[in-house]
């Protein structure tokens, strides 16, 4: 009887077919999510977070060339506005930035990620 109660309750499972190029940048548990999403809903998936994910090269472009706007870039207002008024920390966090740039970018974008697959999954 339990076991039937447990076969009924089991999520259907979909083949993911998410690229694996954007698959590497997902958190564990969006994988995962994904693959109990049939294939519409993670195309939807798809066309979202590629609209609205970060590049590492344009953070840099806008460390470098726009007035050093890297996390205004990737959304963190509270740390731009801090960076300004610091000077970039005295140029320090500049220094920093150019070698952590791409991990702000990552930890944005698996923010990013979570977001678009909590909103697909509500929606569902």
């Amino acid at each position: 009887m339990d076991e039937m109660n447990n076969s009924n309750n089991a999520e259907k499972r979909y083949a993911l077919t998410v690229e694996s190029s954007i698959v590497d940048i997902l958190p564990s548990i969006v994988r995962e999510g994904l693959t109990k999403l049939p294939e519409s809903k993670q195309s939807q998936f798809v066309e979202e977070f590629k609209r609205k994910k970060k590049s590492v090269g344009m953070a840099y472009f806008f460390l470098l060339i726009c007035l050093g706007m890297p996390y205004g870039y990737v959304g963190k207002w509270g740390l731009q506005w801090t960076y300004w008024f610091t000077g970039a920390g005295f140029l320090l966090w500049l220094l920093y930035l150019l070698f952590a740039l791409p991990g702000v970018v990552k930890d944005r974008n698996r923010d990013i990620a979570m977001e678009i697959f909590r909103d697909i999954r509500v929606m569902s």
